[in-house]
């Protein structure tokens, strides 16, 4: 499908076409004049890209690199890289984008105080009355609704926030087990009360996937109990230099992993353990064989590196895991390794 690209305030943006299809369908049922259609569609449009951007300048605060997508069930503002932020700036970051449509809603209300455009006795256009209306729909409801405690929406991953500020228990599988009674409540009360199909559906496909999201957890718990075994002993190993143990183990990880983030880490400990056993060869080798999308540490592309004899090959993989982590320390030791091969 066709969609549009561009910049604002240095924060990339795509609109996809079937955004603008959901604004027009939403938009036929409202307005039949196409003049009106065609406001209605900017409206949609800008308030949705200024609820993105309530994300996306929060998260620029915090060091986050944003790009907006406008889709077919509204907008994502995704992170593209920087710094990796806790639950309470995640949670401050989930609520900037319905505070933006409910503070656009106080402004329509005080718009309509000082211009009584809603009084029986000020004789305003129709047409404009309900464009008015759509106006302050979509930015005030479309932001309550936003606000529900169910994921993906806004209010599930502030839930989720919350739960992980609290500490009790696993805040990604408490907001998916909450999430769906909600959207089912939700589904049944538009779907018998507004008959309104298209929320009923959203609010199915929400559970969906808050189902299969549940047992996806389950898996990476599972996984992550492992690798915390691994990473407690991994200094023991280190400091014995016992890479028969770290090889072993991390094998063992690997073969029983469900995640690629478990077969990532238990890579990186092979090719650690093969450093250690002075064979830099087999460790370079090891440490292609990544999950795409992962790189080295810190510490392992380091050693692999002092250990390597292939030194292309291992100034390559330092390149990959500086850029993957922007650590200032692999930054400067990869320039160090290049102007040595420079003089």
């Amino acid at each position: 499908m066709p969609e549009l690209s561009f910049s604002i305030f240095r924060i990339p943006v795509r609109v996809q076409a079937w955004f603008l299809a959901l604004a027009v369908v939403l938009g036929v049922e409202w307005f039949r004049n196409l003049s009106a259609l065609v406001v209605f569609c900017g409206i949609v449009f800008v308030s949705v890209l200024a609820h993105e951007l309530g994300h996306a300048f929060v998260g620029r605060a915090f060091g986050l690199k944003p790009s907006i997508t406008l889709h077919a069930l509204g907008g994502l503002t995704s992170w593209t890289g920087g710094k990796a932020v806790g639950p309470g700036r995640s949670l401050v970051i989930s609520l900037a984008g319905p505070a933006v449509g409910l503070f656009f809603g106080v402004l329509l209300v005080l718009a309509a105080i000082a211009v009584p455009i809603l009084a029986p006795d000020y004789h305003a256009p129709p047409l404009a009355i309900e464009l008015f209306k759509a106006a302050l729909t979509v930015n005030v409801f479309w932001s309550v609704f936003n606000l529900m405690p169910v994921v993906p929406l806004d209010g599930g991953n502030a839930l989720r926030s919350f739960w992980a500020l609290t500490k009790i228990g696993d805040a990604e599988l408490v907001a998916r087990v909450v999430s769906i009674p909600v959207a089912l409540g939700i589904a049944l009360a538009f779907g018998v009360g507004a008959r309104d199909m298209f929320m009923p559906m959203l609010m199915l496909l929400y559970v969906g996937q808050n189902v299969s999201g549940i047992r996806t957890r389950r898996l990476v718990r599972a996984d992550e109990v492992i690798q915390r075994d691994l990473a407690q002993q991994y200094p023991g190993w280190l400091a014995a230099r016992d890479g028969d143990s770290m090889i072993r183990e991390a094998t063992r990880a690997r073969a029983a992993a469900k995640t690629p983030h478990l077969v990532a880490y238990a890579t990186e400990l092979v090719a650690m353990g093969q450093s250690l056993q002075g064979d830099g060869r087999s460790a370079l080798a090891t440490l292609h064989a990544m999950p795409q999308g992962f790189a080295p540490s810190l510490d392992v592309a380091l050693h692999v590196l002092d250990t390597a004899g292939e030194r292309a090959a291992a100034l390559e993989l330092l390149r990959r895991a500086a850029e993957s982590s922007g650590d200032p320390e692999l930054l400067r030791r990869l320039e160090e390794a290049r102007a040595a091969d420079r003089g």
